[in-house]
């Protein structure tokens, strides 16, 4: 009982030193960045839809349950992982990403739609004047492009970083310090909108404060990756920022 007592004592302890951190520092925020898949656009699905597919037609078949893993990763990692696991290693992955753009394009240009709420609350964020706003994504520039395109998105955004910026992707902090480089902006004046636990990993291991959005992982599990709050929907972030 006493043990369980502690326990449940420093997690308190953990979970109010966060919300304090978090309360502290609000103020200092001078650039708000975006992850882009699950975060502005109901993408999820539809990428793992043309990655599945592009695995079967170079004749590897993956058990969805993989893609738990593959959030916000660069499509460099997701294959090259594939091809080790379930391939014979020597799979062409650039040809594998290419062929995977083309069909998800193919479904996203059509199906794809905006998350409620995004479009209403990029608007008035840009309009406020109070923030930097940034786009950080692991898709390619060539994707992401038509994506911004088929919006009318890339105006909001300052800086737009892509996986063709990195080297190495999320959950690596490599594309979020590169984005708050071209911002000219320190880490700890950033907070960094992500659905993902590796895109949180990613924003935390560079410094900045992270808010997850529960659109594609639970509250939970983005608390357990470091996420300094949650929420469940953009327009939450005004009683925030």
């Amino acid at each position: 009982m006493i043990n369980w007592f502690l326990k449940f004592s420093s997690q308190m302890v953990v979970s109010l030193f966060i919300k304090n951190t978090v309360r502290m520092n609000i103020g200092d925020i001078k650039a708000i960045i975006f992850d882009f898949d699950g975060v502005i656009v109901d993408s999820e699905p539809i990428h793992e839809k043309a990655e599945l597919q592009t695995c079967l037609e170079f004749g590897m078949k993956v058990p969805p349950a993989e893609w738990e893993n593959f959030r916000g990763t660069k499509l460099e990692d997701i294959f090259s992982f594939v091809s080790r696991k379930y391939g014979t290693g020597q799979e062409p992955i650039e040809k594998m990403i290419e062929h995977k753009i083309d069909l998800y394009l193919s479904l996203a240009l059509s199906e794809l739609q905006l998350l409620p709420g995004v479009n209403d609350f990029l608007t008035s964020l840009k309009q406020s004047g109070k923030y930097h706003m940034a786009l950080t994504t692991s898709g390619r520039l060539i994707q992401q492009e038509q994506i911004l395109n088929k919006f009318n998105l890339a105006h909001f955004f300052e800086i737009i970083i892509t996986s063709d910026d990195c080297r190495l992707g999320k959950p690596n902090p490599e594309p979020y310090l590169i984005t708050t480089k071209k911002l000219g902006e320190q880490p700890e004046n950033c907070l960094v909108i992500e659905d993902s636990d590796n895109g949180i990993i990613s924003a935390k291991a560079a410094g900045c404060l992270t808010c997850g959005i529960t659109n594609t992982f639970t509250e939970e599990k983005l608390k357990l990756a470091g996420a300094d709050v949650v929420i469940k929907k953009l327009d939450e972030l005004w009683g925030i920022i």
